[in-house]
C-alpha cells in the first residue's frame, strides 16, 4: 500500500470508530494525557485542517460543522485531495511548529498521528484496539525515525517519550509504546 493509501486507511478507520460514538462517549478519558474523547476529536479535526492548509499554502479553515464527526469527515476529504495533488509529495511546505517539511513527511506524520489516535479512540470507548498489521507495521517503521527532541517528544510536543515494550510484543503494542502510550492503558 502506498503512503497516500495508508493515510486514507487511517482516516477511514477513525471515521468508522466515530460512527459508533454517542454523547456518553465524549467525556471519557483517552490515552492522550488530559484529553477526553471530545478533545481528541477536536484535535483530529484541527490537525487535519492544519495539514491541508500547509500543503495548499493557505490559511487554516474553520471546521465545517460543530458536529466533530461531520467536521472530521469533511476535513479528511479535503486533506486527501490536497495530499493527492500533483507534486505535493516532493514539494516542501511549512507546518506550524515544525518548519519546512517535504510533502511526503507531512503525509507520513498525518498518517501516523491519525492511526495512533484511532488506537486512542478504540481504547477510550472500549472496543478492540488491535490495528491492522500492514498499517501498524508501516507506521512503526516510519516512527522509528522520529527524534527524541523537545519539538517532537515530550510535554506539548506531538508525541510523548517512548514507553518500554518487549521486542516480541504485537506490532500494535510496539507502535503505541514507541509513540509514548502504554499498551495496557488504562491499567
Amino acid at each position: 500500500m502506498d503512503l497516500l493509501d495508508l493515510n486514507r486507511s487511517s482516516l477511514d478507520l477513525n471515521l468508522k470508530l466515530m460512527a459508533e460514538l454517542d454523547e456518553a462517549h465524549l467525556d471519557l478519558p483517552t490515552p492522550c494525557a488530559g484529553w477526553t474523547v471530545y478533545e481528541l476529536l477536536r484535535h483530529q479535526v484541527e490537525s487535519t485542517l492544519a495539514f491541508t492548509a500547509s500543503v495548499r499554502r493557505t490559511a487554516v479553515d474553520a471546521p465545517a460543522s460543530d458536529d466533530l464527526t461531520v467536521a472530521y469527515r469533511v476535513a479528511t476529504d479535503a486533506v486527501t485531495e490536497a495530499f493527492r495533488a500533483d507534486g505535493v509529495l516532493e514539494r516542501e511546505a511549512e507546518f506550524p511548529n515544525h518548519g519546512l517539511r517535504r510533502g511526503r513527511e507531512l503525509v507520513a506524520g498525518h498518517f501516523i498521528d491519525n492511526l495512533v489516535h484511532a488506537w486512542d479512540l478504540s481504547r477510550a470507548i472500549g472496543v478492540d484496539s488491535t490495528l491492522d498489521t500492514e498499517l501498524a507495521t508501516a507506521a512503526y517503521r516510519m516512527s522509528r525515525y522520529f527524534p527524541t527532541t523537545p519539538d517532537v517528544r515530550g510535554p506539548g510536543a506531538a508525541f510523548a517519550m517512548p514507553v518500554a515494550v518487549p521486542e516480541d510484543a504485537p506490532i500494535t503494542d510496539r507502535l503505541v509504546g514507541l509513540l509514548g502510550r502504554s499498551p495496557n492503558w488504562p491499567a
